[in-house]
């Protein structure tokens, strides 16, 4: 029989995996886990999946607790087992979502939970079969404490992942690691920031990884800010080069850059002359690429600043099956043709997997999509001679600002996640910024309907 440790010692090649889960079934999970009026109690995660570039990744679809009745103790109230029957409903489930399963129990407040030797026995002795019967799938058992997780996956039969991170995925966004972060400052170059928001945002925001997608308006404020904030790796990803016409929008471009130099390049440049500690990931081509894909599976959210619908549907629909909040920005500028501005409308939407998204509010609609396809056809932005859209800098430098705020709260939670899945109109004609009445979730929304699907297999 092996006891904890020798099992997570006997990974030769040892993979991660993380396990996303929105906060309202997390919360669901603790209500169960954490009641310990009657003794233990557990539970299976549904959960999607995907295959990262540094692991495995679930995605929290449903919670089946195991009923109160049907557990088995001992005389100190220990959970000893459940009827196979049980098993069986939650394979069936799990086999007819082409899902994984995921045991899931409390440890009270332990700051560091691990399986106990009885934990390890059981959950080898449920896995080894299960993880055959669910061939490919990584199912496993995790224990929980006070913020903390730990875990141990099957597949095919035999263990192959620990538990990297149990990311609870709300505003703010909570990371449960099996130690602890140290959350103490340690950079004074970010000081001042630290003592604004709170002790615990140097460590945060250290450990977070941003992808920004659409490096020229808005984007590379984004970039800009996000490297003074101390973020620690940045995702920045666009595929063209630095172009004449962008040097009036677009932070930390020069001439030299025009036709030589990737929008990407730019925007790494200018991040680590603000921090050279920060990690800037260069993607080079264009959402929804393969590689672009499995670079946003290592994100903990997304900002969007592009400037198409049918974009903007395709960066929606990734982040509601894999558990990414969304950030979009976007600005829509109309003159009447001879140089006066007759408005500015601008908007921040912020997306959360428990809030509505990007198609069911106003923003993204079959008409809107089909229009954009009759005006822009595909290969329309790498036309040389079409029109631009009207763009003023400073107008995009205050989207992203807000923008940065609301990513800076679902990371630190200086805001205690008040920024959270929200929209707001600018008017930068005015110069107000309005936040607005939330949308409902659309019954029928075709984004909300793969919400923690994943990959239909791994990428």
């Amino acid at each position: 029989m092996w006891g904890s440790d020798a099992l997570l010692d006997s990974l030769e090649a040892p993979r991660v995996v993380t396990l996303r889960v929105p906060v309202s079934i997390f919360d669901a999970v603790r209500r169960h886990v954490e009641d310990f009026s009657e003794g233990e109690q557990a539970g299976f995660l549904i959960c999607g999946r995907a295959s990262s570039r540094t692991g495995s990744i679930l995605f929290a679809r449903e919670w089946m607790p195991v009923p109160q009745d049907e557990i088995q103790r001992d005389k100190r109230g220990f959970m000893l087992a459940w009827p196979a029957s049980f098993n069986a409903r939650v394979i069936d489930r799990a086999d007819e979502l082409n899902a994984c399963a995921v045991l899931v129990h409390s440890h009270g407040d332990s700051i560091k939970p691990r399986l106990s030797g009885p934990d390890t026995r059981n959950a080898k002795s449920l896995f080894s079969p299960v993880s055959r019967l669910l061939p490919g799938r990584p199912c496993g058992s995790v224990v929980i404490g006070d913020g903390a997780a730990s875990g141990v996956f099957w597949v095919g039969g035999a263990p192959v992942a620990n538990l990297r991170a149990l990311h609870v995925v709300g505003a703010p966004i909570e990371k449960w690691q099996p130690e602890p972060l140290p959350l103490t400052s340690v950079r004074r170059r970010i000081d001042r920031q630290t003592r604004a928001i709170g002790s615990r945002s140097d460590a945060l925001l250290a450990d977070s990884t941003i992808a920004v997608i659409g490096l020229s308006g808005g984007g590379s404020h984004v970039c800009q800010q996000l490297a003074h904030q101390g973020l620690g790796h940045l995702i920045g990803v666009d595929d063209q080069l630095v172009e004449e016409v962008q040097l009036g929008r677009m932070v930390g471009a020069y001439t030299t850059d025009i036709d030589t130099t990737f929008k990407t390049a730019a925007m790494r440049r200018l991040a680590e002359s603000i921090d050279p500690g920060i990690v800037f990931e260069e993607i080079r081509e264009r959402f929804p690429a393969s590689r672009v894909r499995q670079a946003l599976l290592d994100a903990d959210l997304v900002i969007a600043c592009v400037d198409s619908f049918l974009a903007r549907e395709e960066i929606n629909a990734f982040c509601r099956r894999h558990h990414l909040p969304l950030i979009d920005i976007g600005m829509n500028i109309e003159t009447d043709g001879d140089g006066s501005l007759l408005s500015a409308a601008g908007q921040i939407v912020v997306v959360v997997p428990d809030s509505p998204c990007l198609r069911c509010g106003p923003l993204l609609s079959d008409a809107v999509l089909e229009r954009e396809r009759q005006e822009r056809p595909p290969g329309y932005d790498l036309n040389p001679d079409a029109v631009g859209d009207p763009q003023i800098v400073s107008m995009n430098g205050v989207l992203a600002s807000e923008a940065v705020n609301c990513a800076l709260d679902l990371i630190t939670g200086y805001a205690n996640g008040a920024r959270g899945a929200a929209w707001w109109l600018y008017d930068g004609r005015m110069g107000s910024l309005e936040r607005c009445k939330h949308p409902s979730r659309r019954a029928g929304c075709p984004a909300c309907a793969e919400q923690g699907h994943g990959e239909p297999t791994f990428l």
